[in-house]
């Protein structure tokens, strides 16, 4: 039952979740032990809920209103439909995440259950409830991360009716959930889903056209407001500027080519957006202290020679 990550969006810059089976609304994913490091995963939600937890170095987890640091041990729930951007923190090479994904049919069943009305529909609607760190060193925590683990191991396994365990597992996870999200509601938290909603359809615009030479002008446009309101938009959303989530956009991507295929730099230069290998290579370099050629050696010599990791 385990997949290894790799980031797969839609048109719409949400991930979409590939279950290992499609009638187990529910999927474990694990680094690939061939990565030589885990990059920055741009802006992105998904419809599942996910429990994220970190098994080596350090992470930053960003919503669009709060912002975390995870080292290991620690984890994290995301709420569905929650924009979020991992980046992994020095020294990157040890990053470790381990993510269970599941959507709300697999605990409440089947649609219009009163399992889903009545305890998951309500966490869906507390959109101030974007995300909640898991510290090892709190004890409440603690306890929750264990059951995490244990729901990872369940699946790994995948022993007779490891299902029912693992939901009955999630069941009591959710009951925690469950009351972060009445905490959020008495709290009266205010949230702008028109905001959340249009810098949303801005990041689906980047993500379909990425590859082309595409102006702030373009992105704004795209859903008829201003420049001006476009930078303030990235700003109060993402903190930052519409050039800097499409250059972070375009690595993940070079990244991925250069890791998955065997086509050269000046391809994937072309093909991501950046135009010539030189600015490229420039660029790469600037963000991940390493140049793209010495990228794709190191994830080579990774898969050639496995015996090599620790």
């Amino acid at each position: 039952m385990v997949q290894f990550r790799k980031l797969d969006m839609d048109g719409r810059k949400k991930e979409k979740i590939v279950y290992q089976n499609q009638m187990l609304h529910y999927g474990l994913y694990v680094p690939r032990p061939e990565a030589y490091f885990f990059g920055d995963i741009p802006w992105h939600w998904h419809d599942e809920f996910e429990f994220g937890h970190i098994l080596g170095g350090s992470m930053q987890y960003k919503t669009n209103h709060h912002e975390f640091i995870l080292h290991e041990g620690d984890g994290i729930f995301v709420n569905s439909g929650v924009l979020h951007y991992l980046h992994p923190l020095e020294p990157v090479e040890e990053v470790r995440l381990q993510s269970q994904f599941f959507d709300r049919s697999f605990l409440a069943g089947a649609s219009g259950s009163i399992l889903e009305i009545k305890y998951i529909v309500p966490v869906l609607e507390q959109k101030q409830l974007d995300a909640v760190p898991l510290y090892c060193s709190d004890t409440g925590s603690a306890e929750f991360l264990e059951k995490m683990r244990e729901g990872a191991e369940l699946s790994s396994k995948g022993e007779p009716f490891f299902e029912l365990r693992l939901r009955n597992l999630f069941s009591k996870l959710w009951e925690m959930v469950y009351s972060w999200a009445m905490d959020e509601k008495k709290s009266g938290t205010g949230f702008n889903a028109l905001e959340d909603e249009r810098i949303k359809q801005m990041l689906s615009y980047i993500q379909e056209h990425y590859s082309e030479k595409i102006t702030v002008q373009d992105i704004a446009s795209s859903i008829h407001i201003s420049e001006r309101e476009c930078y303030r938009l990235f700003q109060t959303s993402l903190g930052e500027t519409p050039v800097e989530f499409m250059i972070s956009l375009r690595l993940q991507k070079a990244q991925e080519l250069l890791r998955y295929t065997d086509k050269s730099v000046l391809e994937v230069a072309v093909e991501t957006g950046f135009g010539t290998s030189s600015y490229f290579g420039k660029i790469f370099k600037q963000y991940h202290h390493i140049t793209p050629k010495q990228y794709k050696k190191l994830n080579f010599d990774r898969k050639e020679h496995p015996e090599k990791e620790t």
